[in-house]
């Protein structure tokens, strides 16, 4: 535990400038990984060191006294400055690549496409360890306190994190042979209406593009009820392999049960728009080695460059 000169440990300050950070204990503690009891015995142990109150609490909000917003304002970045120096006096000190990555990504791209190459890079850097606690495509749920390298499907908003666009999930209608032998084959976007939907959450509405009219392609979104919805892309699969119904999934996830067959395309003149595929990683300060490391490797694997 390291320990400041006075006494007071750093794990203590670090509980308050996360709190001040994110507004709420709850959310602090997530953030630092450890129990929100533990979060508010640092806090009151530094409260304790200093002998003022830094943090008003009440049922519903946290805000910080005049005087630990004071003190957080001029502790973070002495704190932030402390950690790179020690991080990239770590690196230097060793010739291979050491430390932990902490990685959020959606479960379907992780399984199809993500998952072997991050076995590659472990296999290759033994003194890297690789944490993936997280898998969801929101847009909401991260930040560099708890993730160092986040992928992600879709146009991303505005953040702190750096985007590197490493692909793009281009989804294709498929359904099973005996599904389309006992229904029929579609051959309009318009007629999927009259056929069982399997949606990915959320993704209930598909738009379809007409390929052959280039000069004014037609866009049609599809929004009928669907029979089933799953958040997971291979549940989604697994059912459209039982037959039944028809399903809009990435090509990634789809491959394999095309190539067995088990699996057919249908409407090869419409597509639906690609989506963009994306690594989100800290653009600012001091990023270690090992994670600079972690993303070149990505790019590199995935895009080639």
């Amino acid at each position: 535990m390291q320990r400041c000169k006075n006494g007071m440990k750093l794990d203590d300050l670090r509980a308050l400038i996360a709190i001040a950070q994110h507004g709420s204990f709850r959310a602090a503690a997530n953030a630092l990984d450890i129990p929100p009891a533990t979060l508010s015995r640092r806090l009151q142990r530094l409260e304790d060191t200093l002998g003022s109150q830094l943090v008003i609490r009440d049922s519903r909000n946290v805000a910080l006294t005049p005087l630990g917003q004071n003190y957080f304002e001029r502790c973070q970045p002495l704190l932030d400055e402390l950690q790179a120096t020690t991080s990239e006096l770590m690196d230097t000190s060793s010739s291979n690549p050491r430390g932990a990555l902490r990685i959020s990504a959606p479960v379907g791209l992780l399984t199809y496409q993500l998952m072997p190459l991050f076995n590659q890079f472990l296999a290759l850097y033994p003194e890297v360890t690789l944490s993936l606690n997280h898998l969801s495509n929101q847009h909401h749920d991260y930040s560099q306190e708890q993730y160092d390298v986040v992928f992600r499907v879709g146009q991303q908003p505005n953040s702190s994190f750096a985007a590197a666009k490493i692909g793009e999930s281009q989804r294709t209608l498929v359904a099973s042979p005996e599904y389309l032998a006992q229904y029929g084959i579609p051959h309009h976007p318009d007629e999927l209406n009259h056929h069982s939907r399997l949606a990915t959450v959320p993704e209930f509405e598909w738009a379809l593009t007409c390929k052959t009219d280039v000069a004014h392609p037609e866009t049609i979104w599809i929004n009928s009820p669907v029979r089933m919805a799953i958040a997971d892309l291979n549940s989604v699969k697994q059912a459209a392999i039982s037959g039944l119904g028809i399903a809009c999934l990435p090509n990634y996830v789809v491959a394999d049960a095309l190539e067995k067959s088990t699996l057919t395309t249908m409407m090869d003149d419409w597509y639906s728009p690609p989506r963009p595929i994306y690594m989100l990683y800290q653009r600012l300060g001091y990023v270690p080695n090992h994670i600079t490391c972690f993303i070149d490797f990505m790019r590199n694997a995935l895009t080639g460059t």
